[in-house]
């Protein structure tokens, strides 16, 4: 579930389309992830949930993803693997968006904790959701900040194959508008 495939653009991949939830535009909106549950595997070793791992031993997954087109990359500095998401209105963004940089527990390169309460992702850039909870199946609910002019909601997973991890879709079980 390529997420640089949002909106029906052609990253040149053979990746799956992410999953897409529409919505009116508008301003104050906010999605909180109350239950996102399920597993992934590399076809060999543990199962990993959606805030992905950092076990790189047997799935050597890519940490840093460059711009698509006019989409921002994604980088993590010490996981991979996670539920993440891009928020686009009803057309491609006209410029490129920024990369964010993401991380666990190792800030050396800087970025933003996936242990935040609040984040606001604006318009093309592929952002951490992982479990929605500040910490690894626990904590409080992370909120996200829909930009006002947002129509879109794409949920992907960002990997080095084409195709989609086992059981990944079980990740998407429930999205909830509050």
């Amino acid at each position: 579930m390529d997420p640089w495939k949002a909106a029906g653009y052609n990253d040149g991949s053979d990746g799956i389309a992410p999953a897409a939830y529409a919505f009116p535009a508008g301003p104050s909106q906010l999605i909180i992830f109350p239950s996102v549950t399920g597993t992934w595997s590399c076809g060999v070793g543990p199962l990993f949930g959606p805030d992905g791992t950092n076990a790189t031993a047997n799935c050597n997954g890519p940490r840093d993803t460059g711009p698509i087109g006019t989409f921002g990359g994604f980088a993590s500095t010490d996981f991979y693997g996670a539920l993440v998401g891009m928020f686009l209105e009803d057309t491609l963004p006209a410029s490129l968006s920024t990369t964010l940089r993401f991380y666990a527990g190792n800030n050396s390169v800087g970025g933003i904790p996936t242990s935040f309460t609040v984040l606001e992702p604006h318009i093309g850039e592929v952002f951490f959701i992982g479990d929605g909870l500040t910490g690894t199946g626990s904590g409080t609910l992370q909120a996200f900040i829909v930009p006002s002019t947002a129509t879109h909601l794409y949920l992907g997973y960002v990997d080095g194959t084409n195709g989609i991890p086992p059981n990944f879709a079980r990740l998407l079980q429930q999205c909830r508008r509050a």
